[in-house]
């Protein structure tokens, strides 16, 4: 229920289809907007959204397929189910084999996996045991709950709420933009505003939650589309849900994982789209939505950034992708291909330097 009635899910025709693309200019900042919010910003009163069933425990046996979690049921011993694992990246950090995870029961007789991987216990930056989301699709119900709350300035005075609304338009370029926005506001008002929703598992020894841990060309597309929309005229938000509590500063999108991506959200935030986040604590029985936290779009690309998050990627890499079943090969923790491309680029200009001051070398030797 919203707002003491009920939310009514309907398509609702684009406000943009009443603007003039050629005839708007839209602003274009200099710089990127610093984040209002500096430092983690409790809300009023933390927020509550428990799980649809009671969660199961057991232990984690392997991530098989990427999309599969066989999973020992301590109510089951002896014997293993197979889970539907909602997360489709490497995981990063989270195939611990042998840990203790939660299921939730589908509830569906006729659905071919009787349970999807909810949760984990891992060892948190602290040192200390916590629970973690594994479910990638849950920070879209943690944040309408949000905002039906009206707790996060700047997004509590809308008149309407729908739920993943699609759209297709041309940009000003003619570049075709289509998808599904997760929320939409105000749409028959003035100024329309779409939400984007990302999952964000991944905290490093730094504090720092880090999104995404893969490359994620979806979405680089939905931050693009996003950007597209705002010079329309409509507004538009991301925000990162980190499930996990122990994140200390905020977000900041991964430059080491998925360089487009980053850069995209660069492009974004300087178009005039906000980035925002929010900490959700995890618990077996729902999650606390505690916090705001800042989202760092300045610092996530420095040298000494890049460096860290390359060691702990290496450090993590027993812990993440999954088991192909055919080969028992690991896949999905290996180097991404923007780092193969760069260490290709910098053997070969060494190979070129070398081979110029030899041949510079040879040269003075030939004259003296």
């Amino acid at each position: 229920h919203f707002s003491g009635q009920p939310l009514t899910l309907r398509w609702a025709r684009p406000p943009f289809a009443r603007l003039d693309a050629k005839s708007f200019v839209p602003p274009q900042p200099a710089m990127i907007p610093r984040d209002l919010v500096t430092e983690p910003r409790s809300f009023p009163s933390p927020i509550f959204v428990p799980y649809d069933a009671p969660l199961q425990r057991g232990c984690l046996i392997d991530r098989r397929d990427r999309f599969i979690a066989e999973v020992s049921l301590e109510a089951a011993p002896g014997s293993s189910v197979l889970a539907h694992c909602i997360n489709p990246g490497r995981m990063e950090a989270f195939v611990e084999i042998g840990a203790r995870v939660w299921l939730r029961p589908a509830g569906k007789e006729d659905r071919k996996l009787q349970y999807s991987w909810e949760a984990i216990e891992i060892t948190g930056i602290d040192g200390k045991k916590l629970i973690c989301s594994t479910n990638t699709v849950r920070p879209n119900r943690l944040v309408r709950d949000l905002l039906e709350a009206r707790c996060l300035p700047g997004l509590e005075s809308f008149t309407s709420l729908h739920a993943e609304q699609t759209f297709c338009f041309a940009s000003a370029e003619g570049r075709e933009h289509s998808g599904r926005v997760d929320f939409l506001l105000d749409a028959s008002g003035p100024v329309a505003h779409y939400i984007e929703v990302k999952n964000c598992h991944l905290v490093y020894p730094d504090g720092w939650g880090y999104f995404p841990d893969s490359i994620s060309e979806r979405a680089t597309r939905h931050v693009d589309a996003l950007t597209a929309l705002v010079q329309r005229g409509a507004r538009a938000t991301v925000i990162m849900v980190v499930q996990r509590g122990d994140v200390r500063h905020g977000v900041r999108p991964s430059a080491f994982h998925d360089p487009k991506f980053a850069a995209a959200a660069v492009q974004a935030a300087k178009c005039g789209v906000r980035f925002r986040a929010v900490r959700a604590d995890v618990g077996v029985d729902g999650t606390w939505l505690t916090h705001e936290l800042q989202v760092d779009l300045h610092e996530h690309e420095s040298p000494h950034v890049l460096a860290a998050a390359g060691r702990w990627w290496e450090q993590n890499r027993a812990n993440s992708g999954w088991t192909k079943s055919a080969t028992g090969a690991r896949i999905g923790n290996g180097p991404f291909a923007h780092h193969v491309a760069a260490a290709k680029a910098a053997a070969k200009e060494e190979k070129a330097a070398a081979k110029a001051a030899a041949k510079e070398e040879k040269a003075a030797a030939k004259a003296a």
